[in-house]
């Protein structure tokens, strides 16, 4: 295939690669200026340093056996103890580290379905209950197993209606699933109700806490009372994910997935006797796992300690506590739902001035933008590095209310007017469809033919299609 790209013949000096490599990095979001509300952890330079210091230790161990590599072995465990005491588990709660949120939801659904094939009884259950905020990932997960996500309503605060969910129930339900906090609007769902519900009906429950399950915790130790019980206090909580490589602030991707007891997580384990090269025992989705996420997350945890997460929070919680006021003093803008730490998402009032038109205003300025839909919305999840912008994005902001309010006439442009078109089509199959496509076109072989790039280590490198910028932006949040 012509210009397709080959293995070089010859290896390249290690500044030359290292000089391609930050000429593509160059075009990516600058998040270090708080410009970037989405997808980046970050404490400090110094912490930085001791990831990467970590990430270079163990960069060629490999964690396929995890009887082979001890001093690996040993952290996992750590990691999985210390999680389990700050989620208030029991003597009993056990679990294992993943690759990421999307591992840790997709091995609970496999094990809720494996425990119940395990019985004749349950071997009908294949549907999972959940508010409409669920992640997506759920429907991945059920995508790939076999299973069905049946979906509730929320109710007027952006949380599970729980209500709504037991009137999804039936002998197919195999599992309930709510979030803590859900993405979209930073709201925790109301997981007592959902534990009394799930033990009513003998029912599994997970939740859902890879953002919150690292965040939550300090929250509540700063404001006494501000948060209900949520984690395995709630006695039909069965199973909690939480990220370690979101607020635990370790290295992407490690998510810790615990289950109450060894009654459910036992059914996570595949394991093969027959194969000529042995016995294969595997306790996760991944066969070979990198050491790194392991390593740097528990470089991460006792680097910080109680005391470096509180103090995080604290700045984070009132950098947020500034924000939300900011916003709030906005007569045009509501925040949407009732946000329980650090992340929010707010709306014009009934879309009036449009709040893509924002958008479009707030990009120019160089921010960043989340756009949500149902309602049409911007999410905002503050960092640390975020703090020093706040001040100039409410100005900005505000700016940009004006210019939208100015021009009524004025249509969302751009990325805005492509995600709002998206999301106003009926048919969510068509939505669908184009998705698909652009994934087609982004890892279809013609995606990889590039002219030949000239010689030198200033070389320029090709700009990306237009549509991917925005198709990052609309699944950033995934």
């Amino acid at each position: 295939m012509k210009n397709r790209k080959t293995i070089p013949l010859q290896g390249q000096p290690e500044e030359a690669v290292l000089a391609n490599m930050e000429a593509m990095k160059s075009g990516d979001p600058m998040w270090a200026e708080g410009r970037t509300w989405s997808l980046v952890y970050h404490v400090d330079d110094e912490h930085r340093a001791l990831l990467q210091q970590t990430a270079r230790l163990f960069i060629s161990e490999s964690y396929a056996n995890p009887f082979a590599v001890e001093s690996i072995q040993r952290m996992e465990l750590d990691i999985i103890g210390m999680a389990a005491g700050l989620l208030n588990g029991e003597e009993s709660t056990a679990g294992t580290m993943t690759s990421g949120g999307t591992e840790s939801i997709l091995l609970s659904l496999y094990t809720y379905r494996e425990w119940a094939r395990s019985s004749q009884q349950g071997k009908k259950r294949n549907e999972l209950v959940a508010p409409l905020t669920i992640h997506p990932a759920f429907e991945k997960a059920a995508h790939l197993l076999g299973l069905k996500v049946r979906k509730a309503p929320i109710d007027g605060h952006c949380r599970a209606n729980i209500a709504e969910m037991e009137k999804l129930i039936t002998p197919r339900t195999l599992l309930l699933a709510v979030s803590a906090p859900a993405y979209p609007h930073g709201t925790l769902d109301p997981v007592e109700a959902a534990s009394a519900l799930a033990l009513r009906y003998g029912l599994p429950l997970h939740v859902d806490a890879c953002i919150g399950g690292f965040m939550l915790p300090w929250v509540e130790k700063l404001h006494p009372g501000s948060i209900p019980p949520w984690d395995f206090r709630l006695p039909g909580v069965t199973s909690i994910s939480a990220d370690t490589h979101k607020f635990g602030y370790g290295s992407k991707g490690s998510s810790v997935l615990l289950f109450r007891s060894m009654n459910h997580l036992r059914h996570q384990f595949f394991i093969t006797t027959d194969w000529p090269g042995g016995i294969y025992a595997s306790p996760t989705l991944l066969g070979s796992r990198s050491a790194i996420p392991i390593a740097t997350a528990w470089a991460a945890i006792h680097s910080l300690g109680q005391e470096g997460y509180l103090g995080i929070t604290r700045n984070i919680m009132e950098g947020c506590a500034r924000l939300r006021a900011g916003i709030e003093a906005i007569p045009e803008l509501t925040i949407l739902g009732q946000p329980c730490m650090n992340i929010l998402a707010f709306a014009t009032r009934s879309n009036k001035p449009d709040i893509f038109v924002i958008a479009d205003f707030l990009e120019e300025r160089g921010w960043v933008v989340d756009r949500q839909q149902r309602p049409h919305s911007i999410h905002l999840t503050v960092m640390q590095h975020n703090l020093p912008a706040i001040g100039k994005y409410l100005d900005d902001l505000k700016e940009a209310i004006a210019y939208a309010r100015n021009n009524p006439q004025a249509k969302a442009q751009g990325s805005a007017a492509i995600y709002g078109l998206m999301a106003r089509i009926p048919f969510r199959g068509m939505v669908s469809s184009n998705v698909r496509q652009l994934f087609e076109k982004l890892y279809g072989p013609e995606n990889g033919e590039t002219e030949k790039a000239p010689s030198g280590n200033n070389q320029q490198m090709p700009a990306p299609p237009a549509w991917m910028g925005w198709l990052n932006r609309l699944l950033s949040k995934w």
